[in-house]
């Protein structure tokens, strides 16, 4: 049985994180579904001057879900991960284009959250920064080795309240880092990837003390 090694060490994290949670900790999960937007080519085969061959990643939706941890009315550490069901599109010089089916994605994230405006606030706004791990899988990357790479993350998150508990977000993040490919002796020159991944999430707290949103009675927070 083949083990998706970054799927497994975002669970791992995930599972470490909530254990070592104190119980005055505010914690929140939010699914979330929206878009993968690839802003540049996978593969670009230049020889001279002549581009031959160019690979892209195709748009494709994202499956998520987050897990925050606030550490104070401004601070949040957060882990996270995304499924994207996708294609490659490709152009050959002289052969025309194609496509390539089952070439999937998972993006995993760690980040430290900044809130702008607090999330006490009826509408909030958050800033984040982390590290990230982006892994391909499907049978369109038989053989590839090179599927697994680590960046940056820089994301940010639109938040409002929908009563006392729950909460929607829209939330725009950029995975930055670096791809390079290897297959039947073959290597593709480095390119550099900036992932956009839009999200719409929901916000449901699982545990800890319950912060009390401005203007629905009670605290503001700190």
């Amino acid at each position: 049985m083949l083990i998706n090694y970054p799927r497994v060490l975002a669970l791992a994290a995930a599972c470490v994180l909530v254990a070592a949670l104190p119980l005055q900790s505010q914690v929140s999960f939010s699914p979330t579904i929206g878009a993968y937007l690839p802003t540049s080519n996978l593969v670009d085969v230049v020889v001279g001057t002549d581009s031959l061959a160019k690979l892209k990643q195709d748009v494709g939706l994202a499956l998520g879900a987050n897990l925050g941890v606030g550490l104070g009315s401004r601070v949040a550490i957060q882990v996270g991960g995304s499924y994207v069901p996708s294609q490659l599109s490709g152009t050959v010089t002289g052969a025309g284009t194609f496509t390539q089916s089952d070439a999937n994605l998972f993006f995993g994230n760690a980040n430290v959250t900044f809130f702008v405006v607090r999330p006490t606030s009826p509408v909030w706004l958050a800033l984040s920064g982390g590290g990230s791990v982006v892994n391909r899988s499907g049978s369109a990357y038989d053989g590839v080795s090179g599927t697994t790479d680590y960046g940056g993350l820089v994301g940010a998150t639109l938040g409002f309240h929908l009563g006392s508990l729950l909460s929607f977000n829209i939330s725009a993040t950029d995975y930055i880092y670096g791809a390079q490919f290897e297959k039947d002796g073959y290597t593709t020159s480095a390119t550099n990837q900036n992932d956009i991944l839009l999200g719409f999430g929901l916000g449901v707290p699982l545990g800890g003390k319950p912060k009390q949103v401005a203007g629905a009675g009670g605290s503001t927070g700190q």
